[in-house]
């Protein structure tokens, strides 16, 4: 007898300009194991019927009015398109969400009303804002979470949501970090029933070749969502690639690794399998700092495409590097970034401070070292004041929105790098404060 089809579904407000990697990965491990899973991207969908004001507020990160009103705002602007979608969501047995913090109060709020109409449908609550709230109760969830979801999965979602729709009356209400041993069988998204080229950035695809990071560093909740590092093998990339450009048209490969460099040898083996099967493909991705990254591996990610890296430099204290557990020096850092340049690789960094323990010092060596080196830095890609996180190690007390200092040292740093004209993406500074602008 089939199985019952499962919906997969993100809704608003997320980041809308690509399809969600994370639903296309559990839509595709429910493929091999002869579960079909349908795949709408709501999100998207709503955010494609919004007039241009509305658009350009639903990329504003950390708005917490859209967060907290945007469902209102569709139901009074997209009435039928909302009844249309709510619906459509009925029509399934299971519905399973990706939550993130922007589309938390959205995804409870659908959640309720989807089990008001039919008491019979299974809720399945998954993603990073899981994870976050499981830390958050100190390995547990909140009862308001407990009420509105069947099933909740904490971490990597593969093996548990599969087990849950073998047989749920075997799985507890939590599924906690219950992930693949491996990524060597894990087959690649195709987002079937999605059209990739309607997303506003085109012919481009998000692509993951590891997940988790060999890095600790104490602020960062990336780091949490796995619990140990892996990689998938560099032949996968080479026939996911192929087919998403075969069948997407795609010319730009977007990775979302927390590090692309975290395994050098297998880094290696991508650039050659890269170079080998495409000659070069456009390519972008987030790298750590590393002393044991010689020449000829940075010519070789140039070689096979790398156009773009982001750089999580944070600091130009030695200080409050050590501090954040970074795992460089600011010395180091340099060196990092002279290589970049040799090989003609163009990267942006961020910037974090107010960091727990920085002083005024360790801030003005920041200022000078952004400064002295900016022939050397193509782009400040990022500047945040420190922002704690559940879960976290750090200091929760120097969190900037109990530390004004943070914020002050933010628009220091911010009036130097313009009165130096040094080159600065505006969207993505302060883009983590919190902000209520409707």
């Amino acid at each position: 007898m089939p199985r019952e089809t499962i919906l997969l579904t993100i809704l608003p407000v997320t980041w809308p300009h690509m399809p969600p990697v994370g639903l296309g990965y559990l839509q595709a491990f429910l493929s091999q194991k002869d579960i079909h899973a349908d795949l709408i991207d709501f999100n998207h969908l709503f955010y494609t019927l919004s007039d241009q004001q509305l658009q350009k507020q639903w990329l504003v990160s950390c708005n917490t009015f859209y967060e907290e009103n945007i469902l209102s705002l569709i139901q009074q602007r997209h009435f039928k398109e909302f009844q249309d979608a709510v619906e459509r969501m009925l029509t399934y047995g299971t519905v399973g969400f990706s939550c993130f913090k922007s589309n938390f109060k959205t995804t409870l709020s659908i959640a309720g009303i989807l089990k008001s109409k039919k008491d019979t449908i299974k809720i399945v609550l998954g993603g990073p804002e899981i994870t976050r709230q499981y830390f958050r109760e100190k390995g547990n969830l909140s009862q308001e979470l407990l009420q509105r979801a069947d099933y909740l999965i904490v971490g990597e979602g593969e093996i548990p949501l599969y087990q849950y729709l073998i047989d749920n009356s075997t799985c507890k209400k939590i599924a906690a970090f219950r992930q693949l041993d491996d990524l060597t069988g894990l087959p690649f998204p195709r987002y079937t029933g999605i059209n990739m080229n309607a997303y506003p950035r085109k012919n481009t695809v998000p692509i993951q070749f590891s997940r988790g990071c060999i890095r600790r560093c104490n602020f960062c909740s990336e780091r949490l969502l796995y619990k140990n590092f892996r990689t998938r093998p560099a032949s996968s990339l080479m026939e996911e690639i192929q087919y998403h450009k075969i069948n997407n048209k795609t010319q730009y490969f977007v990775f979302y690794d927390s590090l692309i460099n975290a395994d050098l040898k297998k880094l290696h083996a991508l650039c050659d399998g890269i170079i080998e099967r495409f000659g070069s493909i456009h390519w972008e991705a987030q790298i750590a700092i590393r002393n044991d990254m010689n020449e000829k591996l940075f010519e070789k990610m140039r070689q096979s495409g790398c156009y773009s890296l982001f750089v999580g430099l944070e600091s130009g204290s030695d200080d409050t590097l050590k501090n954040m557990n970074k795992g460089f020096s600011a010395e180091a850092a340099i060196n990092f970034f002279i290589k970049l340049h040799t090989a003609g690789i163009f990267f942006g960094v961020s910037i974090i401070v107010g960091y727990p323990g920085e002083t005024d010092q360790d801030f003005q060596n920041t200022v000078d070292f952004i400064i002295r080196h900016k022939s050397m830095i193509p782009q400040i890609a990022q500047i945040n004041p420190f922002t704690y996180y559940d879960g976290t190690s750090a200091n929760e007390t120097a969190d900037y929105r109990v530390n004004p200092t943070a914020i002050k040292r933010m628009d220091i740093l911010v009036h130097e790098i313009k009165r130096y004209k040094i080159k600065h993406t505006n969207a993505f500074i302060g883009n983590l404060i919190e902000k209520c602008v409707p």
